[in-house]
């Protein structure tokens, strides 16, 4: 279990990285009940990619968005 959990904030922390690099922003938020899971969104434009990758852990869900330009 604590592996998981040390995978877990390691994964976090990459992610962060990259936001950070890419000047975009962290979501962090509490939800109602318990989930596990995650999710990659790409919504492109003529302009730029705005990216989207959530991570649900129990009962926090970390939103990690950041633009490019195509």
């Amino acid at each position: 279990m604590i592996q998981i959990i040390g995978l877990l904030i390691a994964v976090v922390w990459i992610l962060m990285e990259v936001v950070y690099h890419y000047q975009g922003e962290i979501v962090i938020a509490p939800i109602k009940g318990l989930m596990l899971g995650a999710l990659y969104n790409a919504d492109s434009d003529e302009e730029e990619t705005e990216h989207i990758i959530q991570i649900l852990f129990l009962v926090f869900s970390f939103n990690f968005i950041w633009f490019t330009e195509n």
